[in-house]
């Protein structure tokens, strides 16, 4: 067995989903559930039956950095594993994490690969934006900028998911823990950039493999979601790149996603065509009119 870890997973009205990830994991792991819906949704019929999950309040709907913060704090093991709920991870692929961190001192994080999403990825350039929005990294799954596709390998990258992320406490300390900047999306890659600057790996493990919901934590509108990802893409470009850089990336992230949108409506996918033309729109809302509010939901 690893040295002595626990999972921080950070919930959101997740009723619908939680059962079947605590049935995943089992009892033996000890959980840490940080509740950013605590006194709006009773979750003690399902908590009956595993002893080994804490339940605390985030503070109200603080969003995910901040409650991955407070799960952190509120914990004292040398490892963390963050997880979303939407998740279901297996006990052996949850240590075998832990095992290669243990094994890899050079490694300050490292994920696992997901099924129907990415467990990490590449930090923004304009070649991996293009890649990414007009749909080449189908054809060269490592080209964009989430890693969907790791053939099974050990694959560096310069960012692990935070729906399943194993770090070193010490790690996480040291670079100041996910940004609250960010209610919900790209904390991090933002996380991964700094990690990568202070001279840590990253590393997505192909064999340990974790089936992912994309989306599916909360119950709350899709379109909710959708804009806070577009919203978020520009806040972290103009909070980690220079005004002409992010402007340029920002561009050519939004023209990538409206081509899309048109080409899936033209194909008849309505719903896909609306999402990615929620997160150009969003993006571009960001702009010219920045979500103070955003840090609150």
């Amino acid at each position: 067995m690893p040295s002595e870890f626990e999972l921080v997973v950070m919930i959101y009205k997740s009723r619908h989903v939680l059962g079947a990830f605590l049935e995943s994991v089992g009892t033996n792991l000890p959980v840490l559930l940080v509740d950013n819906s605590y006194n709006e949704e009773d979750l003690s019929d399902i908590l009956t039956g595993f002893p080994n999950v804490r339940h605390i309040d985030a503070g109200g709907n603080v969003g995910f950095s901040k409650a991955a913060n407070v799960g952190a704090r509120a914990t004292t093991t040398p490892y963390l594993i963050f997880m979303n709920p939407d998740t279901q991870p297996s006990e052996s692929s949850l240590t075998s994490l832990i095992e290669y961190l243990e094994r890899n001192p050079t490694v300050g994080a490292c994920g696992a690969a997901g099924i129907g999403t990415a467990g990490g990825g590449a930090q923004p350039t304009a070649r991996r934006i293009l890649a990414h929005t007009l749909g080449w990294h189908r054809r060269a799954p490592l080209s964009g900028l989430y890693y969907q596709d790791v053939g099974g390998q050990h694959v560096d990258v310069e960012w692990v998911a935070g729906s399943c992320m194993a770090i070193r406490r010490e790690v996480y300390e040291a670079v100041g823990g996910f940004d609250p900047a960010y209610f919900i999306y790209m904390s991090d890659f933002d996380l991964g950039r700094r990690l990568h600057r202070a001279g840590y790996r990253q590393v997505v493990l192909g064999d340990v493999v974790v089936p992912h919901d994309d989306g599916g934590s909360s119950d709350v509108p899709s379109s909710w979601t959708w804009r806070r990802r577009g919203r978020a893409w520009t806040r972290f470009l103009r909070r980690t790149h220079s005004l002409p850089s992010a402007l340029g990336l920002s561009s050519l992230l939004v023209a990538g996603y409206a081509i899309r949108a048109v080409a899936y409506t033209l194909s008849g996918r309505g719903t896909k065509a609306q999402e990615l033309g929620t997160y150009g729109l969003a993006a571009l809302q960001e702009w010219v009119s920045p979500d103070t509010g955003i840090s609150r939901g």
